[in-house]
């Protein structure tokens, strides 16, 4: 016969049970693309990320003379970029624990509802991430307007000349070297070279042997005369994301780039607590609760291939 648990601060005792399995479960979930970002803490309601343009080259200083005069420094401004605005979000939700569970040595029950409910935020948490990139080509613009993958991202707020980091190709050995070709010749706001070095290949899980192939084949994938694989000597990784919710799009990163200009703020770090409406008699309520704002700042860290 169960020897019934008296005490109402039962819900206490059994919190460092719930607290610790979805912990855990919650951890283990994380979109690849998490730890290419740029993630931080935020101490106000909104976050904002103010662009700045370049500053161009820097001219000689000296005189031609060794005797002569030091010309004056030049002193430079720079094209105002974009405003990037990020605000938090809040997300909660909650489980019950019923005494019973607890009267009857239930312990298996109660770890496996904490289990589910951390294994819910950490997904949340992965799909919110993974929706920078399912949202590329439609559906959510940035701050200039166009969607993060585009052919008409404006220079800066006063010259509309279009710069483009998207493409249609399927992923193939030559689509891989043009888009890397692609971010290499980017330049900045003024014209000067700013290129984008792709380290990452991000694919679907559909493409994944694909991507493995065409990076780390010793030869030149597709071809019969034995020429070197260009690819190999690049040092790209390839990186499976399980939350793309396309099985042809593809994407090339710039991982350098990527932690500047992908960012995730967290307003409120996931947590979970007794919640003020249990009541400790039959039931304990335990909330978890999160805040946080995530997107980009500028485009020039990733290239998109929207594949039909």
């Amino acid at each position: 016969m169960a020897t019934p648990m008296i005490s109402d601060q039962w819900p206490r005792f059994v919190l460092p049970i719930v607290r610790r399995e979805w912990d855990q479960k919650m951890s283990a979930v994380m979109s690849p693309l998490m730890s290419l970002m740029g993630v931080s803490g935020s101490l106000s309601s909104v976050e904002y990320s103010q662009g700045v343009g370049s500053f161009g080259l820097v001219p000689e200083y000296n005189s031609s003379t060794a005797e002569g005069r030091a010309a004056a420094v030049e002193y430079d401004s720079f094209n105002p970029l974009y405003e990037a605005t990020f605000t938090h979000k809040e997300y909660a939700k909650g489980v019950v624990i019923e005494r019973k569970l607890m009267d009857d040595n239930r312990t298996g029950q109660i770890i496996r509802k904490a289990q589910s409910l951390g294994f819910s935020f950490g997904t949340t948490r992965a799909y919110h991430a993974s929706s920078i990139l399912n949202n590329a080509f439609a559906t959510v613009t940035g701050y200039d307007s166009v969607y993060l993958c585009s052919a008409s991202h404006p220079t800066n707020e006063n010259d509309s000349t279009a710069i483009s980091n998207l493409g249609t190709s399927a992923l193939s050995y030559a689509s891989v070297v043009t888009t890397l070709i692609a971010g290499s010749d980017l330049n900045d706001d003024r014209g000067y070279p700013m290129p984008s070095i792709y380290d990452v290949l991000y694919v679907p899980t559909a493409l994944q042997a694909k991507a493995y192939e065409i990076v780390n084949a010793v030869g030149k994938p597709g071809g019969a005369d034995n020429d070197a694989n260009f690819l190999a000597s690049r040092g790209l990784r390839v990186v499976v994301d399980p939350y793309l919710s396309d099985a042809n799009n593809w994407f090339m990163i710039d991982s350098q780039q990527s932690s500047m200009h992908a960012l995730w703020f967290n307003r409120v770090s996931p947590e979970i607590g007794i919640s003020t409406l249990t009541n400790p008699r039959f039931n304990a309520i335990y909330d978890g609760y999160m805040r946080y704002s995530y997107g980009w700042d500028d485009f020039r860290w990733i290239y998109g291939h929207s594949v039909s």
